[in-house]
Parts: C-alpha cells; sequence; structure tokens
C-alpha cells in the first residue's frame, strides 16, 4: 500500500534544495527511485495523512491562469516582477490575499529566479518548473509559459473527455439503482400485504423471492433505511476521498487491452512533455528524468529508467525507447529520424498526436458501447422487478374467474 512521504532532494544543476510530497510503497524504494532520476536525497520523511480527509490535489488550473496572464502581461512589455506584481494588486483588491502571485512576488522582489520561487511551492508541477527554467535560459519566459499552456491544455482535453464519457453511464447507472431501491422499499412492502390478504396463501419461484424480501424489509425498515444510508455515505466518501478512481484504475489495468489505451494517456503526457523540454534546450537525458514525473505508472516509470540508462550508455534513443516498448514502430522511425536530423522535439511532439489520437479514439468506442450496455442493464433489473410485481397480479386474475 502506497505512503505519503515528504522529501527533500537537490536537482542536478539547481541551487536550491527541493520539498516535495511523493507516494511510495517504502522509503528505500522512494531513495532508489529518486537516485536512478539522478537527485540528492536529503532527507525522506514519513507523513500520516488524516483517515476522512481528501488528499490534497496540485490545482493545475490556477498555474495555468497564471501562465496565461503572465505571459500576456510580457508580451505587452512588462517584466517579470512588473507582471507578477500587477497581478498581486488586483488579486488584493479582490480580497486574494494569499494568491499564487502573492506567494511568488516577495521571492522575485529579493531576485529569486521565477523557475526557483516556483519549485519551492508544494503544488508546482515539475513541467511547468523546467519549462519557466528554459525560458530563462533563453531569455523567451512568454515563448516557454506558451508551450506549457499547450501541454497544460493537451492533458486537460484528455481528462476532460475521460470525464464527460463517464458522466452518462454515472447517471444511468443512480437512476436504476435509485428506481430499484424505490420499488423494494416502499412498493414492494405495499404490494407483498395486499397480495397476501388477497390470495391467502404464497407465491412461487422468484415473485416468492421477491414478496418474502418485502416482507423482511416491512418488518425492519428502520434496519433497512439505516443501512441504505450507510451505503449511500460509504459510496459518497469513497467517491470523496479519490479512492473511488485509484481503485477503478487498477481494475481497469487488469484487462489488457484497456491497459494499453491507459498507457497511450500517460505516454501521450509524456512525449508532449518530453517536446516541451527539448524545445526549450533540454539535452535528451535530464528532458527525460523530468518527463518521467508526468504521472507515469509503475511499469511505465521502470521502463523509461531502463531506456534512461540505456541512453546514458551512449545507445540510440529510439531504439532504447522501442526495446523498452514507449513507443510503436511509427514512433521509433520518427525518432530515429530525429536522430539524423536533431528535430526532437518534433518528432516527440507527432508521438504525442499519435498516442493522443487512440486514446480518444478509445474513449469514443467504449461510450459508444458502454451506453446501451447500461440502459439495456438498467432496463432489465428495472423490469424484472415489475415484472415480478405483476405477476401475481395475473394470478389472482385468473382465480376470480
Amino acid at each position: 500500500m502506497s505512503q505519503t512521504f515528504a522529501v527533500r532532494y537537490l536537482r542536478l544543476g539547481d541551487d536550491q534544495v527541493s520539498e516535495e510530497r511523493l507516494q511510495a510503497e517504502t522509503e528505500a524504494g522512494l531513495r532508489q527511485q529518486l537516485t536512478a532520476q539522478g537527485f540528492t536525497v536529503l532527507s525522506v520523511r514519513g507523513t500520516t495523512a488524516p483517515t476522512f480527509s481528501r488528499p490534497r490535489k496540485p490545482q493545475r488550473g490556477r498555474f495555468a491562469l497564471f501562465c496565461r496572464e503572465v505571459s500576456t502581461l510580457i508580451q505587452a512589455g512588462m517584466t517579470v516582477v512588473e507582471a507578477v506584481d500587477t497581478l498581486s494588486a488586483r488579486e488584493r483588491l479582490a480580497g486574494q490575499a494569499d494568491s499564487l502571485a502573492a506567494q511568488l512576488l516577495g521571492e522575485l522582489e529579493q531576485g529569486t529566479a521565477l523557475s526557483q520561487a516556483l519549485q519551492r511551492l508544494p503544488d508546482a508541477p515539475a513541467v511547468l518548473v523546467a519549462a519557466v527554467r528554459a525560458g530563462e535560459r533563453t531569455s523567451d519566459l512568454a515563448q516557454a509559459l506558451a508551450d506549457y499552456l499547450r501541454f497544460d491544455t493537451l492533458v486537460e482535453q484528455l481528462r476532460r473527455k475521460v470525464v464527460s464519457a463517464a458522466i452518462y453511464p454515472a447517471l444511468v447507472t443512480a437512476l436504476g439503482v435509485g428506481i430499484s431501491l424505490f420499488l423494494l422499499l416502499v412498493v414492494m412492502p405495499n404490494f407483498a400485504r395486499m397480495y397476501t390478504n388477497l390470495r391467502g396463501g404464497g407465491a412461487s419461484g422468484a415473485t416468492s423471492w421477491m414478496i418474502g424480501l418485502a416482507q423482511w424489509v416491512s418488518a425492519n425498515q428502520a434496519a433497512t433505511l439505516t443501512a441504505v444510508a450507510l451505503a449511500l455515505l460509504a459510496l459518497a466518501w469513497w467517491i470523496w476521498s479519490g479512492f473511488a478512481r485509484r481503485h477503478l484504475l487498477t481494475l481497469a489495468l487488469q484487462v489488457p487491452w484497456v491497459r494499453v489505451r491507459v498507457e497511450d494517456f500517460q505516454l501521450a503526457m509524456l512525449y508532449q512533455a518530453l517536446a516541451l523540454m527539448l524545445k526549450g534546450g533540454y539535452p535528451m537525458t535530464e528532458a527525460l528524468q523530468v518527463a518521467s514525473r508526468s504521472a507515469l505508472d509503475a511499469r511505465l516509470t521502470v521502463a523509461l529508467q531502463q531506456a534512461l540508462q540505456r541512453i546514458e550508455q551512449g545507445g540510440a534513443v529510439a531504439q532504447a525507447l522501442a526495446d523498452a516498448r514507449l513507443c510503436d514502430e511509427v514512433g521509433r522511425r520518427l525518432m530515429a529520424a530525429a536522430e539524423r536530423n536533431g528535430d526532437f522535439h518534433l518528432a516527440a511532439d507527432v508521438v504525442s498526436r499519435l498516442h493522443r489520437e487512440h486514446f480518444e479514439l478509445f474513449v469514443e468506442r467504449l461510450t459508444r458501447i458502454v451506453e446501451p450496455v447500461l440502459l439495456m442493464a438498467v432496463a432489465l433489473m428495472v423490469g424484472g422487478i415489475v415484472v415480478m410485481m405483476y405477476l401475481p397480479v395475473f394470478d389472482m386474475a385468473t382465480r376470480l374467474r
């Protein structure tokens, strides 16, 4: 089971210590992973998260908005400090004293670089920090921020597709379960009493089982309603705490063809981050280290470390990525062509687009399959209950004749 650790480490080429909270199964495993990525680990301290509190998520939206506004102000002729001061003044007048701009302004006024100031924020995306650092190297911060915004837009578009595809099935499932609970808790007990009084005997088959269940619910109504309420509260907490997303993702990854498509999503982010780093002037090894922090699962992280080791030993980039199963044959040939002409960032951008298209096609096809299947399942569930309710009515009508 993964734990949360507070880590202090030093990245190669930096003169500032980074502090961050990372997830890992063991402290030794986390130290080994960071060391393999070229970081100097200073301290690792386990933290205990509150059991009933929702894990804090990085607020990606505020960083994207900040980058968009700063880029606009820089293009209008302001310096970085003036742009951040302008945003801080506006937010201070709006009553937002603890805004992102206000947190950065104090350090910028002391001469700290924007990349270092961002790096000290606990939830700053690593790709953003690296992009800003690249912009400071090339003296084109506005372009670096624009490149990061394209990366952020790609990630948000893919996530939005997943959320949009999940909304309709969730509503259909909730509606079906709600109707079934209403029939079982309200309608069936009354129907069971009426049927018993009129017929004076028991039914047979599935109808007998449903009537017996309805009578038990009627006799234990308080306990049943309490159990249903507790189940709904547990379900709400499971979703709100974030465990639902992790558990469902773990379950989905057990299906091979789903795992391949999820890897397409992760590889799209990986190659887009790699294109951003390479365009900013990072060497391939350092770009891969930064890109590896773009939400990869355990298999892809290990595979990327293996590819990185081969590249550091002088191996070809395209072959190392292909042997680690981080790209298909088309991606391998694109990266091999980039090794000849030097346009690695263009090749990485194309590979990212290919994986993104594969994932989007998968989401679209899965949605078209799941929606009618769920509708049929809900219709069968509700319809089965209704049919079992009305079968005794037909039986009583036959006896009255």
